[in-house]
């Protein structure tokens, strides 16, 4: 029994890899989360709780809501929650005498001192009540499964395993891929759209390399706060493609010949495994990263694209214009990455992680 308050019903982690993995490997998967309404969809059963209409009933009515769900399976199912916002509630099941893991996508006590939301003055409490809270739950619940090594170091090593959220190979696979030098002149970035994230750095380097190559530039995602479209976004002519759907980004992907991710050299992006990395690698593109932290590791190990200075928007241009005035060496580069994708860097191996928490926990 999957469990979470903040993710979408159908996740890409949460649904479409971990769920449908145990599907596969003949477990019966229930998803309790807010949606509209109860549904089976490939094998899962989706158990619906109100959808949250404000902030305050995401952080305190639907972890109650989806409690009181999770309480009416059955006792031997294994509960699995995928947010930060129920850790008190998993902690309540595992006072039943539920199995209870705990699935950590990101660092939330890093995290929070990034949002934007949070005001200042409450943010060190708030990190410091998170760090206490995951510190605990480390000690009672009976697994946690990390999505990145930096993670595992709030929890027990005895009980805790590394399922990294690499993307599903087979979901890439293509009968017939148009060839590299046939595709637009795109460079794209599909994610959340914020200053942190490079925005701003990465409309700059746009405009300083259309106008030395022919260039288009589509960006996907939410704008971190909204007011960044009008007060950033607006002054250049790229694209905006608004919120992307999965299938929608592989083909766009496929369509492009480049792919960017140059997040800014803070902590929480130094450690973080970027999914979009191996997006970008799996359709072929070569990828123009940050040079600090782990993306730029990927990157370097599969020699699949250029790493830059992501403050400085002059040697983001310069490698837009050299992956298109080098096409040849640029479809190499694409074609490194995702042959590692293939081989070493998918999800396919890495539920065989998932899978053998789920059979020892069953033991």
């Amino acid at each position: 029994m999957l469990a979470n308050a903040v993710h979408k019903p159908f996740d890409t982690r949460i649904f479409h890899k971990e769920a449908l993995a145990l599907i596969q490997a003949g477990w019966n998967v229930t998803i309790i989360v807010p949606h509209t309404s109860d549904e089976q969809v490939q094998g899962v059963q989706v158990i619906a709780v109100p959808l949250p209409q404000k902030g305050w009933e995401q952080l305190l009515k639907c972890p109650w809501n989806i409690f009181r769900k999770a309480l009416s399976q059955p006792r031997q199912a294994i509960v699995h929650i995928h947010d930060s916002e129920l850790l008190v509630i998993g902690l309540m099941l595992r006072l039943t005498g539920r199995t209870v893991i705990y699935d950590a996508h990101e660092d939330t006590p890093l995290q929070i001192m990034y949002q934007h939301w949070i005001p200042r003055w409450a943010k060190l409490p708030y990190k410091w009540f998170y760090y206490a809270l995951e510190k605990i739950c480390g000690w009672f619940f009976n697994a946690v499964i990390v999505a990145e090594p930096v993670i595992a170091r709030h929890y027990p090593k005895r009980k805790t395993f590394l399922v990294r959220n690499f993307p599903k190979a087979e979901t890439f696979q293509r009968d017939v891929i148009q060839p590299y030098h046939a595709r637009e002149n795109t460079l794209i970035y599909v994610g959340l759209l914020s200053r942190v994230r490079g925005l701003a750095e990465m409309l700059e380097g746009y405009r300083l390399a259309k106008a030395k190559v022919n260039l288009v530039f589509k960006l996907g995602g939410k704008f971190a706060p909204i007011t960044l479209k009008e007060e950033l976004f607006d002054r250049y002519d790229a694209t905006y493609l608004g919120w992307v759907n999965y299938r929608e980004l592989i083909d766009l992907l496929y369509q492009s010949k480049i792919g960017i991710i140059i997040p800014h050299p803070v902590e929480r992006y130094k450690t973080n495994y970027p999914v979009k990395l191996f997006e970008y690698m799996a359709t072929g593109i070569p990828v123009i990263a940050s040079k600090f932290g782990e993306s730029a590791t990927f990157v370097t190990e599969a020699a699949c694209g250029m790493v830059v200075d992501p403050l400085n928007p002059e040697e983001v241009a310069a490698a837009m214009v050299w992956l298109l005035e080098h096409p040849d060496q640029a479809m190499e580069m694409g074609a490194r990455g995702r042959a590692k994708i293939f081989s070493e860097y998918n999800w396919e191996q890495e539920s065989e992680v998932l899978l053998s928490v789920y059979d020892r926990l069953q033991q």
